[in-house]
Parts: structure tokens; C-alpha cells; sequence
């Protein structure tokens, strides 16, 4: 359906699967939405049915192209040539050991895209962001590792729950199980893995399956994105509840027993969140928390980079069925402080 902006508002939308959405300015719908309200309305409206930015073009004027949560997750692996899957849903990219059967499974959640890819129309851009790029050398030998996709709000969906996808979460944590079933891999040998926002799906999903985890500066609250960058990552109007509610929620009950390992920094401003948040919890007192120092960090973005070392070597100690001891945390803690 080609609309124009002034019209969209009021557009009926039902049965559509795509919008051509022709507005002003010069660059897609969300680029402009961070500096016009109206655009940024309109932008949400549009979101809150269940549609997604995927393309924009200007060769007669400025247009966005928005396709429906339900068709894009085979649109988008349909018109990829990366190897990207599809499967109830969930896109994903699953690289299996290049010489013997797969006997680990290492499962990568995208963090937030850099800032300038964070906003651009394409889905490759913002949704699936390659952390950890060269993990098949880090790795043991037999490890798959499966990259899972955040395809869904305005930058992604934090593998939660949106008010257009309600069963987001469920759908994701079956896609690990079903991944792990086909490869026929022990839960011991399974570790969840993200920085960032990939350290919240991480999180969250480690909580629900009762899998392993190496967290690193989870977003567990909206809160600072919210008030210091005006909902830089457009979550209000896009989740039913912010992630202070959720995680606190998830927290506070009891969880499937795991080894829950989470890197943070005292020198980011995520902090007083994981510390108020996750620490403490009644979960909380079961995980395991490093707390990285070093002169690189200035900010949040920075603790990834600057802890590649001590992830590695957790993330290895974990996929070989190796417990992290009190003893060896307190090394590492040790050897991490400034």
C-alpha cells in the first residue's frame, strides 16, 4: 500500500503486508523521527501494528518501506545471500564445525548496532549485529554457533515481548531448544552469549531455559536511554512494560538452576542498574558478577572491547562443561581491577 504521511494515521491497515510511506526530509522514517515528534508518532503508530522498517529510497522524494511482522521474517531470509534462516519467525544463522558433528552449541544475541548503522532502514543493519565475529577460533573445535536475530520493534526487540509480538520471548527460547535438539547437544555444553543488548537477551533467556550464560553489561532498565538520549533505543509505546519490570519480575522468582556469569564495569553508567536490578535479587545471589576496570572504559558502549579476554575464556570454560569456582572468580575478579 502506498500512503502518504498525513493519511497513514488513519490508514486501515489490516491484511497489509507492506507500506510505501512517502513523507519529508531526507532520510528514512527513522532518522528523522529522533529530531521530529510527529514523525516519531507516526513512526510508533505504524511499529504498534506490527510493522517494521526494511527499505528506503529517494528517487522522487523520500520514502519508507515498512513490511508486517508476519511476513518479515521469510521476506528477510528469502532476499538475503548470507545464509540466514527462518523458523517460526526467528530469523537465524547457524555455523556448525567444519570437520566432525557439532558436540557445543555457543548461542550469540546481537548487541545494539554501531550508531551509524543503529538507525538505517535495512534489516541486516539493525537487527543483526556479528559480535564476536571470529568465535570459531576462540572456540572449541566441535562448537556451533547459532546468531540469533533481534528482529522486531523500531532497533530491535531485546528478544522480549512487544505489543505486536506477544509471544516474541517463547518463540525465541524454542528456537534454541529445537537447535540444540537437532544437533543433539547437552544442555552442559549449550552457553547463551550477548553484550549489551544481546547481554539482556542473554539474560532473560538463560532465566527461561535454565541454559548457561556470559552476560556482558546487560540493559536491564529503559531508564537511562530514555531520560539522557530522548528513547534513543525506541522503546516507549513499543514493549507492555519496561525492562526494569520485566527484569526485576524474572529475578525475583525462582529459575531453572544455571552458571550465570555477568561482566560489568563500575565505570559505566549502567551500574546502579545491574546493581540495584540483578544484584539484588533473590536470583541474583546465585550469578556471579566481574566487575571490569581499565582505563578504555568511559562508557557503556567500551566494557565489551575492553573485557574480550576474560569473555573468552569463560565462554570456553563453560562449552566444556567446566565450572567457574569460587576460587578462579576471585582471580579473575582480581586480575580485572584497576
Amino acid at each position: 500500500m502506498d500512503l502518504d504521511a498525513d493519511d497513514a494515521a488513519h490508514a486501515d491497515l489490516a491484511e497489509t503486508r507492506f507500506v510505501h510511506l512517502r513523507h519529508p526530509g531526507d532520510s528514512n522514517l527513522i532518522h528523522l523521527s529522533r529530531r521530529d515528534p510527529q514523525l516519531k508518532a507516526l513512526l510508533l503508530h505504524l511499529v504498534g501494528q506490527g510493522f517494521l522498517v526494511y527499505k528506503f529510497s529517494n528517487d522522487d522524494g523520500a520514502v519508507t518501506s515498512f513490511v508486517h511482522a508476519k511476513a518479515a521474517p521469510r521476506f528477510w531470509a528469502r532476499h538475503t545471500q548470507f545464509g540466514l534462516r527462518e523458523h517460526d519467525g526467528v530469523c537465524y544463522l547457524l555455523e556448525k564445525p567444519a570437520h566432525a558433528p557439532a558436540r557445543r552449541l555457543l548461542v550469540v544475541f546481537s548487541s545494539m548496532s554501531q550508531v551509524d548503522q543503529m538507525y538505517e532502514a535495512g534489516f541486516s543493519a539493525r537487527y543483526l549485529a556479528r559480535n564476536l565475529s571470529q568465535a570459531p577460533k576462540y572456540m572449541p573445535w566441535d562448537t556451533a554457533i547459532l546468531r540469533i536475530a533481534d528482529l522486531g520493534g523500531v532497533v530491535g526487540a531485546f528478544y522480549t515481548d512487544t505489543l505486536a509480538q506477544p509471544d516474541n520471548e517463547a518463540r525465541v527460547s524454542a528456537l534454541i531448544t529445537r537447535v540444540m535438539a537437532e544437533l543433539d547437544i547437552e544442555p552442559r555444553h549449550t552457553v547463551l552469549y550477548g553484550a549489551s543488548k544481546g547481554g539482556s537477551g542473554a539474560l532473560l533467556h538463560s532465566l527461561r531455559t535454565g541454559l548457561n550464560a556470559v552476560c556482558v553489561e546487560p540493559i536491564l532498565s529503559d531508564d537511562y536511554y530514555v531520560r539522557r538520549y530522548r528513547d534513543s533505543h525506541f522503546t516507549c509505546g513499543v514493549f507492555p512494560r519496561d525492562k526494569r519490570e520485566l527484569f526485576s519480575a524474572a529475578l525475583a522468582t525462582a529459575c531453572p538452576p544455571a552458571r550465570r556469569l555477568l561482566i560489568y564495569s563500575s565505570q559505566s553508567p549502567q551500574l546502579p542498574y545491574i546493581r540495584d536490578i540483578a544484584m539484588a535479587s533473590a536470583e541474583g545471589r546465585n550469578m556471579a558478577f566481574i566487575d571490569v576496570q581499565n582505563p578504555a572504559i568511559s562508557d557503556h558502549p567500551d566494557v565489551a572491547p575492553a573485557s574480550l579476554g576474560l569473555q573468552v575464556t569463560l565462554l570456553n570454560q563453560l562449552l566444556c562443561g567446566v565450572d567457574v569456582d569460587p576460587a578462579q572468580l576471585d582471580a579473575l575478579r582480581a586480575a580485572n581491577r584497576s
